[in-house]
């Protein structure tokens, strides 16, 4: 019989395997005060990333991440293993021109660099977020979202004075603002998997995650039913900062389920997933995964024209996945 498939699932970041339990909340500390405190995080950071990429080292990888960042990375330590083992050819990396920005808050104990991922031959054009809570003596790293093509000349200033201290806005916040980052985490779930309602979707610029994900519902059509599902994952705490214009820069994580139901008939159809070590093979009846994907996003004032959110870029993986 002849067969038929299509590989080309949304556009997900690291691709990764199951779940994994989240990290426990941080013990309250003081939040570093000094730009050499947080330059040397930073610097900590970079070394412990190379190591455990290179060994695939879920031990290593536990010392510097936490929160959806850990969950997502041990998943794909998971996958790779599966796929292979260790990664011979890996090449370290860095990050080039960081900005520290160190909040004042209720929460005081987290901070936020703005940097360039940086490889043995070339820099990234967009920069990526990175940001890192206290754990008890040591920093993690939670949030690690990768700004999409095309925005980095449109990404929103933070409010900070010289030092680099910034105002924290709480998740369930309304004040002056369109929308709380509850609310958004809320809202864009359901805008993400097509469930939001027609006045909510206007609420919403267009990104990269929601036509991706619209463009492979169309696509997917004729090989399998597509069912999906998404929430805020609420085991991850979310985190925000005000901006020059009185609105927030928000940081959360969602949970994102999808199976497919590959139709039957005649001609064999099936689906699969590249590049993971849990979803190996042709799927000829079902394929189902989970994910958890970290957004950022520009939430503006209530008195902004047009008033609309902006997903701003993204990191995700697949935490679990299954079918036959």
């Amino acid at each position: 019989m002849a067969l038929a498939g299509c590989s080309v699932l949304p556009g997900l970041g690291s691709e990764s395997a199951p779940t994994v339990t989240a990290t426990a909340t941080p013990t309250p500390a003081a939040a570093p005060v000094t730009a050499q405190e947080v330059a040397s995080v930073l610097e900590d950071y970079v070394k412990r990333n190379n190591a455990a990429n290179k060994a695939v080292s879920d031990k290593l990888l536990a010392g510097y991440e936490g929160g959806s960042s850990l969950a997502i990375d041990k998943a794909g330590y998971a996958s790779v293993r599966k796929l292979g083992g260790r990664q011979a050819a890996y090449q370290p990396f860095g990050y080039t021109e960081p900005v520290h920005t160190v909040p004042v808050g209720p929460e005081g104990r987290w901070f936020l660099t703005t940097t360039h991922w940086k490889g043995k031959s070339e820099t990234a054009k967009e920069p990526t977020y990175l940001l890192f809570t206290r754990d008890g003596e040591s920093w993690k790293q939670v949030y690690a979202p990768d700004v999409f093509e095309g925005k980095a000349a449109e990404l929103p200033e933070i409010v900070a004075d010289a030092s680099g201290t910034a105002e924290e806005v709480a998740h369930s916040d309304t004040a002056g603002l369109m929308m709380s980052p509850a609310a958004f985490a809320k809202s864009y779930a359901a805008h993400l998997v097509n469930k939001g309602t027609a006045a909510s979707r206007t609420r919403f610029a267009a990104d990269r995650l929601t036509t991706g994900a619209a463009s492979n519902r169309v696509k997917m059509k004729e090989y399998a039913k597509v069912v999906e599902s998404a929430r805020p994952a609420t085991a991850y705490p979310s985190y925000a900062l005000r901006t020059a214009d009185g609105g927030a820069l928000a940081f959360t994580t969602l949970q994102r389920t999808i199976r497919y139901d590959v139709h039957q008939g005649p001609g064999r159809k099936y689906v699969f997933q590249k590049n993971n070590g849990f979803l190996r093979g042709k799927f000829y009846t079902y394929m189902k995964s989970t994910a958890l994907i970290q957004v950022v996003a520009h939430i503006p004032p209530k008195t902004a024209e047009p008033a609309q959110v902006e997903v701003l870029g993204s990191y995700s993986g697949i935490i679990s996945g299954s079918g036959r």
